[in-house]
């Protein structure tokens, strides 16, 4: 049976729909997959392979490497500095979050919290970094963006789910650029590299 038979002869449009959306999800297309890549160690040696670090529904906490002769080994955050897989990169991070009366804090201050894998979105003065995350509900794979500045310890959550760039925390999270500032507010910037991008031209400390 083809492919469009079967859709053909799926109970209705709603069903047709959720098979299309099955098939051309990145999340279920290659997250099950070796990708080429390379892990740095701690030693900062960098060895070249292939890896794995997700499935389905599943992060692993223990990231997959097979080198060049086939050999599989399973790191963790702590093993690594970090490693790339495909077109993604991810450092091993020092990683903690705290919840104030349903206000939440980020750090990534060494010895505190854990060591996790942070996807790296963009790096200079000021870094972006992705937290991937599996929803319980329905086993989906999602992420939230966090700033970090260079030699600071506090990180700051860009967004807050469809509601965009956290405009009031951010205006003070970048109370030294308040230019940047008041381009947030005003919605002449509305994404989180857009955010990066000027803040390393025009406010990056030398």
């Amino acid at each position: 049976m083809t492919f469009n038979a079967f859709l053909y002869r799926g109970k209705g449009l709603g069903f047709t729909l959720f098979v299309l959306i099955l098939c051309c999800s990145p999340q279920a297309v290659s997250a099950q997959t070796y990708e080429p890549g390379y892990i740095v160690l701690n030693s900062k040696d960098s060895l070249y392979g292939s890896v794995k670090d997700r499935n389905d529904g599943t992060l692993f906490k223990k990231i997959r490497f097979k080198d060049e002769r086939g050999k599989v080994k399973r790191y963790s955050a702590e093993d690594l500095l970090g490693y790339k897989a495909g077109i993604h990169t991810y450092e091993s991070l020092w990683y903690a979050e705290e919840n104030q009366f349903f206000r939440f804090h980020y750090y990534s201050r060494p010895g505190y919290g854990k060591k996790v894998f942070l996807k790296v979105l963009a790096k200079g003065p000021l870094g972006c970094y992705a937290r991937e995350f599996i929803h319980d509900d329905n086993d989906y794979l999602d992420q939230f963006e966090l700033f970090l500045r260079e030699g600071e310890t506090t990180m700051e959550r860009a967004t807050q789910g469809i509601f965009g760039l956290k405009k009031k925390r951010l205006a003070s999270y970048f109370w030294d650029c308040p230019t940047l500032a008041e381009k947030i507010n005003n919605r002449s910037l509305t994404g989180p590299l857009e955010v990066v991008d000027f803040y390393n031209a025009f406010c990056g400390r030398l």
